[in-house]
């Protein structure tokens, strides 16, 4: 038996004689079989509830929509976790939990949800085009939009009517705009990323924030996917939404700092912009008082264009395999 070999073998020894244990959440159905086969007891738990004592002990623990004060009190009270795999895209729910991330191990789930945010963001901008929010007001109303029916003008100058020919500009270029990038293409609009950096990605043409001030007068609709940090806070600043045709949509399914919302209630208002889609809010759930929410051709969502993660099972397995082998793990912090 070679060393390597030797060193497996001890590895599996230990792995059933310690008996580790690997916590699940309840909060997202898991196909818990290709999970099967690893040494490793899985056991299902309540994210409403505290940790149950006979779990304690767990090594590994996935989180899910977890309350915050049960991850606070998990984080007090595990002593043995040596990995968390969240299934949330960043880790701040973990981190902000009190959990050591120089003991352990912490990975997100980024990539998870990069197919239904890119879903919700095509819906989003097919209702600001086709304008089906206005047809819904009027349906609540009980009346008639006969002026959204009928004969209509395609592709009108000066307009957001349709994708077709549409210049959509993606600020925030990684994997969620790879995946709706193409779909947008396939309807045929024009797509222009942009990053910190120029390049092309996946075929798509990506250029630097420094040349938003000529990229944002020919857009038709900006969708914002910026990560949440300092850098980004007010990103879309007023400045920047003058920038736009008074036609143009803004759409932000990445987080609601981002986006300067005093200074897009007032475009709105004004009508120096044609409407706006926002998934996520500086504030959330958004205040009852929120001016946001009577604001004219404004589409609210709540933050609904993740919450669905895809594959978790797929990346849990990875990584506990890699873990267990001592490897480095995907999307670790």
């Amino acid at each position: 038996m070679s060393p390597s070999q030797r060193l497996k073998t001890l590895s599996n020894h230990l792995q059933r004689a310690l008996k580790m244990k690997l916590l699940y959440p309840t909060s997202l159905h898991i196909d818990t079989k290709s999970l099967e086969g690893f040494s490793v007891e899985l056991h299902p738990y309540d994210v409403t509830l505290p940790i149950p004592e006979p779990l304690i002990d767990a090594e590994f623990l996935v989180t899910w929509s977890n309350k915050a004060t049960n991850l606070r009190d998990a984080a007090s009270r595990m002593k043995n976790l040596r990995w968390i795999q969240s299934l949330a895209a960043g880790p701040n729910d973990v981190l902000g939990a009190g959990f050591d991330a120089s003991r352990i191990a912490i990975t997100t789930g980024s990539g998870l949800h990069d197919e239904t945010v890119a879903e919700h963001t095509l819906g989003l901008l097919l209702n600001a085009a086709r304008r089906f929010y206005e047809m819904r007001d009027y349906q609540s109303r009980g009346e008639w939009p006969g002026h959204l029916g009928g004969a209509q003008p395609d592709r009108a100058p000066g307009t957001f009517r349709t994708l077709k020919g549409a210049n959509i500009t993606i600020w925030g270029f990684g994997n969620i705009a790879k995946n709706l990038a193409p779909v947008l293409t396939a309807l045929g609009a024009n797509v222009t990323g942009v990053a910190r950096s120029t390049g092309v990605r996946n075929g798509f043409e990506v250029v630097a924030e420094d040349r938003l001030q000529e990229i944002l007068p020919k857009t038709d609709a900006l969708v914002m996917i910026l990560p949440g940090s300092a850098s980004t806070n007010g990103a879309l600043s007023a400045e920047r939404l003058a920038l736009l045709p008074n036609h143009a949509w803004v759409v932000n399914v990445g987080r609601g700092t981002s986006v300067d919302e005093d200074a897009l209630l007032e475009a709105l208002e004004k009508g120096s912009i044609g409407g706006a889609a926002l998934d996520v809010f500086s504030a959330e759930p958004l205040p009852k008082e929120s001016k946001l929410y009577a604001a004219p051709n404004l589409i609210l969502s709540p933050h609904a264009a993740g919450g669905r993660p895809r594959g978790a099972e797929a990346l849990i397995a990875y990584n506990l395999r890699r873990l267990l082998a001592g490897q480095e793990l995907k999307n670790i912090i």
